[in-house]
């Protein structure tokens, strides 16, 4: 079932009828008409002038079923979050970062494939080719398991959590149009192989965008999963940070800037024994996704 969570009053000026509310959506309506036909066929996420008031994916969201409806972020905010117009580097990094289409069948990955695309665009410098385009990020690393992957592959890994937390409460960022609230911002998930290395700078990225965000994900940083996790997304390069190197930890703290944005799919293995081993990511029969999983014992709840 589809949820609706309470959107916030709205900060000033009296609600107007029914009447007059459709009375004055009317001209922008017809105004919005032809951009909105000339968006019918195109995939990805809306990237016009048009789409700047809301945000509306080309494609059926991959969790539509247990999707969020009636969220703030999602009304005011749209594909290029709050990127100037002028600004062609910004706007693509934040297209890319909303990308809710990724298609195909998952492509497992491994944490050291993360490690080996963060250090092939160390060796090829590709931040210096995303300013106008970003084609140079696609396909361009040969995994463990011999695929070829790159920004807007759909993937699957399978790690331990190792922190699960709010991002820029209070603050904002781009990308969610500089909103403030939890639920207008990311969820930053910390991943790691090793339950043992509570170093974050060892650790990769997933981050759940706030668009549609189911409720029971919200649950995520409250819990202490001591189980290996499925995450299900797109690769996305964040060509606007560094990776943890030598002793300079750059934040967020993670080993590579190639992470799981958004998260299309977040389960928990079920597997009696609680180790990377015994949780396959092809056996499909193993993982309960997260608005179904429920083991307060197990978790610390």
């Amino acid at each position: 079932m589809k949820k609706k969570r309470k959107a916030p009053p709205p900060s000033s000026g009296r609600k107007l009828s029914g009447a007059a509310t459709a009375a004055a959506a009317i001209p922008l309506a017809l105004s919005l008409l032809p951009a909105a036909l000339d968006r019918a066929t195109s995939k990805g996420p809306e990237t016009t002038a048009a789409a700047a008031a809301f945000f509306k994916p080309n494609c059926e969201l991959p969790f539509d079923d247990i999707k969020t409806e009636g969220l703030t972020v999602d009304a005011k905010c749209g594909p290029d979050g709050s990127a100037a117009a002028d600004d062609a580097k910004t706007r693509l990094e934040m297209n890319a970062k909303n990308n809710f289409c990724a298609g195909g069948s998952a492509t497992p990955i491994t944490y050291d494939d993360l490690k080996g695309l963060q250090a092939l665009s160390d060796k090829d410098g590709l931040k210096q080719t995303v300013k106008t385009s970003r084609a140079s990020l696609t396909n361009i690393f040969k995994s463990a398991a011999g695929n070829q992957v790159g920004e807007g592959s759909l993937v699957q890994l399978v790690a331990f959590v190792l922190h699960a937390k709010n991002s820029n409460k209070g603050t904002g960022e781009v990308v969610n149009c500089k909103l403030k609230t939890v639920e207008e911002n990311d969820i930053h998930i910390e991943l790691t192989i090793d339950k043992s290395d509570d170093d974050p700078c060892d650790s990769v990225t997933a981050e759940m965008s706030p668009h549609f965000r189911p409720e029971a994900w919200d649950e995520l940083v409250n819990l202490k999963l001591e189980r290996p996790v499925r995450i299900t997304g797109q690769i996305f390069f964040d060509n606007s940070h560094a990776p943890c190197h030598d002793d300079v930890r750059p934040t967020p703290n993670r080993i590579s800037v190639w992470e799981i944005h958004p998260v299309y799919q977040f389960e928990v293995c079920k597997a009696k024994e609680k180790t990377l081993a015994a949780c396959d990511v092809k056996n499909n029969s193993l993982w309960v996704p997260l608005d179904q999983w429920s083991n307060p014992k197990d978790e610390g709840k």
